[in-house]
């Protein structure tokens, strides 16, 4: 599970959009769900959305604060349907995932990364 990460854009925002109505947006596009994690960091905040009643529909947007644009964050893991709770946790504590995506620019430049459980995010060569 995970591996090379892809992230697309998917919202841009007004300059000087406040974080609710940057949330709001994001929910708005992605219709239909609920807010299961929400991690603030001083340049990023992190979403995982889930669809009401389906527990492994989760998904990963990432909102790079500087620039004002939602991401969403994929692997190429072949999980096409989405991912669970447990799995998002298992990113974040296993995976360091956050090492990442707290600094925006590293990811955002198209540098290729690699997710893998039991290792710190690596840029791929």
């Amino acid at each position: 599970m995970f591996g090379r990460m892809m992230v697309e854009p998917v919202v841009q925002l007004d300059s000087g959009v406040d974080l609710q109505a940057a949330v709001d947006a994001l929910t708005k596009v992605a219709e239909n769900v609920e807010i299961v994690r929400w991690i603030e960091l001083p340049a990023s905040v992190l979403l995982f959305l889930l669809v009401p009643g389906d527990p492994d529909s989760g998904a990963v947007y990432v909102l790079d604060s500087k620039k004002g644009i939602w991401y969403a964050v994929d692997f190429e893991d072949e999980q096409f349907g989405g991912y669970s709770v447990s799995q998002l946790e298992m990113l974040l504590k296993d995976c360091n995932f956050l090492d990442l995506i707290e600094r925006p620019g590293l990811w955002r430049a198209g540098l290729p990364w690699i997710v893998l459980p039991g290792t710190r995010p690596e840029a791929a060569v």
